[in-house]
């Protein structure tokens, strides 16, 4: 697939399975000059920064491109033409807000009353992860579409966040409108890590799960490792463990992604828990942030403490609530045989304080505690840093302060993510790793499956009650 292809193009679709160049293509793209930018649109601040990044990187330049997430445009548009577009929502709201913005920036494009402003400011429109957009999105590219050569990429297997509304038919609404100009076909991500084999055979288990069939993971032995799931969840645990463990030590230099259950992140956290070298990957909304910094607000004295202990248990080792609550009353009541210690003494300023500042405090004892180990380094590190900023805004709440540092988080992309983590398909999806395991590849439905076992680059390791994945 050519440049030339995609600049010659006035309407068309690029299907890109994982890992066959598509990212390539795009900045190859983005690098031939144009009379006007490029405008590139995609689905998340995530996947914006990590493209910016990357286009940086390899001095790309800036001039040649607008890149913004598909809403984030739309707003854009919104506020510079406030009169044509009315929106009644607030953002606050956004199941009603977003679906508002997006029909009725696609009215007003539709109308045609500001196609020349469109083509007086961009030269092509390159849409990335189109699998992803609802009906409205969907609706509203077309409109662009009339105004500006476009192209979108896209890849119906990777279709796993459906859940914002309802989605346009592939092959009826998409296909349709924009003609097919190539299928990606060769798998870069493993012919440069000297896999093509194991890239290959990913390739055949697409095209086997698109046409509704199955994977043996047997069948690639050189470089998918099929481990049975026993039933017995403490064996199974123990074993997924060694697995990992197992990885770390023949490739100790080289990044492992875990992947569970994306509909159960506690299960995803107790194996974080316990399992050492792994760091949790956190949904980009930091909800359990937000609800902790809510607590905080809404608490005093003792029941203060004791909400700080129990958010901070679920992120790190060795917070052992009732022991320390049991220590602290006994500080109190003056019955206590040792001297307390630098965590005990900021607890106990919390109870007589319920500042801010002494809040900080213990999360700064807490992180720094003997013998423990902070799992969720993302959603600690937010939590602490939202409570700084808090101290920095009297008149802000700590929730205000957590949102605005969730909103910080946003924009930096990948790097949230370590060389060593858990997460799930839904927020790994368009990463990659040497090495990927995956705790129960027989559970997933087959875009599911099909998106985590493409992640890694050198080795699948996959439990399963079955070889036969898929069905």
């Amino acid at each position: 697939m050519s440049v030339e292809t995609v600049l010659g193009s006035q309407r068309g679709l690029i299907v890109a399975p994982a890992g066959c160049g598509k990212t390539h293509l795009i900045i190859n793209t983005l690098s031939v000059t144009a009379a006007k930018p490029y405008l590139v649109l995609t689905h998340t601040t995530a996947g914006v920064a990590a493209l910016k990044q990357r286009l940086k990187r390899l001095s790309v330049p800036a001039k040649n491109y607008v890149v913004t997430t598909i809403d984030g445009w739309a707003l854009r548009f919104a506020k510079f033409f406030p009169i044509l577009c009315p929106i009644h929502s607030q953002p606050e709201q956004p199941r009603a807000f977003y679906p508002e913005l997006r029909r009725t920036v696609s009215y007003v494009l539709q109308a045609g009353n500001v196609n020349d402003i469109i083509q007086a400011s961009y030269s092509h429109l390159l849409v990335d992860e189109y699998q992803d957009c609802n009906l409205d999105q969907h609706q509203m590219i077309q409109a662009l579409s009339n105004t500006l050569p476009t192209i979108v990429f896209g890849d119906p297997m990777q279709c796993i966040f459906n859940f914002s509304g309802p989605m346009p038919d592939w092959s009826a609404n998409v296909q349709a409108y924009f003609p097919l100009l190539a299928t990606l076909n060769r798998p870069w991500r493993w012919d440069n890590a000297q896999t093509p084999e194991l890239g290959s055979w990913i390739l055949r288990g697409r095209e086997a799960l698109s046409n509704g069939g199955h994977i043996d993971l047997r069948s690639c032995p050189a470089h998918v490792n099929f481990q049975p799931l026993t039933e017995n969840t403490t064996i199974d645990v123990q074993n997924q463990q060694n697995a990992h463990y197992a990885i770390l030590e023949q490739h100790p230099e080289e990044s492992v992604l875990v992947l569970g259950d994306p509909k159960r992140p506690g299960l995803r956290h107790a194996f974080a828990q316990h399992t050492l070298g792994l760091d949790v990957v956190e949904p980009v909304d930091l909800g359990d942030v937000v609800r902790a910094a809510s607590g905080f607000d809404n608490a005093r004295g003792e029941s203060l403490a004791r909400s700080l202990l129990t958010a901070v248990s679920e992120m790190m080792t060795k917070v052992e609530i009732s022991k320390t609550l049991e220590r602290l009353d006994s500080i109190q009541a003056r019955k206590n045989r040792r001297e307390p210690t630098p965590l005990e003494l900021s607890l106990l300023c919390l109870i007589q304080e319920s500042s801010r500042e002494s809040i900080l405090k213990v999360l700064q004892h807490l992180s720094a505690k003997t013998g423990a180990r902070v799992y969720r380094k993302v959603a600690f590190n937010a939590l602490r840093d939202a409570v700084l900023l808090s101290t920095q805004r009297q008149d802000e709440t700590i929730r205000e302060a957590a949102s605005i540092i969730r909103e910080q988080r946003r924009h930096q992309g990948d790097k949230r993510i370590s060389n060593r983590a858990i997460g799930s398909t839904l927020l790994l999806k368009g990463l990659e790793c040497d090495h990927v395991l995956i705790l129960d590849a027989g559970n997933m439905e087959a875009n599911h499956l099909y998106v985590a076992l493409s992640r890694g680059a050198k080795s699948i390791t996959a439990f399963s009650k079955s070889n036969i994945v898929g069905v």
